[in-house]
Formats: C-alpha cells, sequence, structure tokens
C-alpha cells in the first residue's frame, strides 16, 4: 500500500478484502495508483536521483500501455533501491528468507520501522522462489518476469502492483535513504 493513502480508505479497503470483494480492491487500487502517478515518479526521483531517468523511462512506457517495458525495470529498480539503501536485496533469498529480512532483523529494536518493513521481509507472490509457486501459479512474480517464464504478465494492474511496490520500497526505507543522500559524494 501507500503510505499517503487516508486511514478510512484503507479501512474500506481492508473491509472490502474481508468480505471477499477481491476485484473490488483492485480496481480502487489501480484508480488509486494511476492517480498518483506523477507524486510516486517526483518521490522516487528525489530520493534516487541517479535512478530518475529508469524510472521515468518505466512509468512513461507504463503511460504508454507498454507494461511488458515498464513493469521489469520497476521491479529492477526497487530491488537496487534496497540494496542503495538497506545493503540487502529484495529479491534474493538466504536461508528461504528475502535478504532485506536481515536488515529488518537488525533493526527489530525499532519497532515503528521494523514493523513498516516486515512485508518486504516475508515470502510473497511477488517473491516467490519456484519451490514455494505453487502449480498453476499466475500472479505478477519478479522471477518469472525476468527469467523470460512468464508472457502474460503485461496488464495495467500489474504495472501498477509494481509501481506501489516501487513507492512502498521508497517509503519504508525513508530513513536510510536519508542516511544515503546524506554519505553520498557531491
Amino acid at each position: 500500500l501507500d503510505l499517503e493513502m487516508p486511514m478510512p480508505w484503507l479501512w474500506e479497503v481492508m473491509e472490502a478484502l474481508v468480505n471477499g470483494k477481491v476485484e473490488h480492491v483492485e480496481e480502487a487500487l489501480v484508480e488509486y495508483f494511476e492517480g498518483r502517478l506523477e507524486e510516486i515518479e517526483k518521490s522516487v526521483a528525489e530520493r534516487f536521483p541517479r535512478r530518475a531517468h529508469l524510472i521515468g523511462a518505466a512509468l512513461n512506457a507504463h503511460r504508454r500501455q507498454q507494461y511488458e517495458l515498464s513493469i521489469p525495470v520497476l521491479l529492477a529498480q526497487a530491488d537496487g533501491i534496497c540494496m542503495d539503501a538497506a545493503h540487502q536485496y529484495l529479491f534474493m533469498k538466504r536461508d528461504k528468507r528475502p535478504r532485506i529480512a536481515i536488515y529488518v532483523d537488525q533493526i527489530a529494536t525499532d519497532t515503528y520501522r521494523a514493523a513498516l518493513l516486515s512485508p518486504l521481509a516475508q515470502t510473497l507472490p511477488i517473491n516467490a522462489s519456484e519451490h514455494e509457486r505453487p502449480t498453476g501459479f499466475d500472479l505478477l512474480n519478479r522471477h518469472t518476469v525476468l527469467h523470460g517464464e512468464s508472457l502474460d504478465y503485461g496488464s495495467k494492474p500489474n504495472g501498477l502492483k509494481a509501481i506501489s511496490l516501487l513507492n512502498y520500497v521508497t517509503h519504508v526505507l525513508e530513513a536510510e535513504i536519508e542516511n544515503h543522500q546524506q554519505d553520498a559524494p557531491e
């Protein structure tokens, strides 16, 4: 999700999910993230100016409905941002856990930050390995996209899922990003 989402809206989304209205939630999230593209692009570019040209190109491809081009770039940039900010990859695993979990474990004493980062430390459809994906798996998955196993990932909802992941990673690694920018050479 987006940390900018209004709390009442989040409660409505949660209630709809609990009531099994997954399609309704997906439509609402598509509309929400489509409306936030400009702000997300600006936010990510400000925090990671070295990546701005790649993020801009990927979002422009998304706007042209070239999701097959935008999604791989957005997933790669989310992984790179995790490496830049936390020195751990989002999609690589160690001991069956995303490597970013190593970082989350290290900051466990900061309960708020650890809670925000905890979803990244879990196996989710986007980062599930071959052995973790059930037969017939057809959700957006970084490995199947980047290794050419999935040929039908190019859709607006999947593009917005990649954008929301990039946005989430950027926001939840806020403190690390600020430290990264302060340490970066001028």
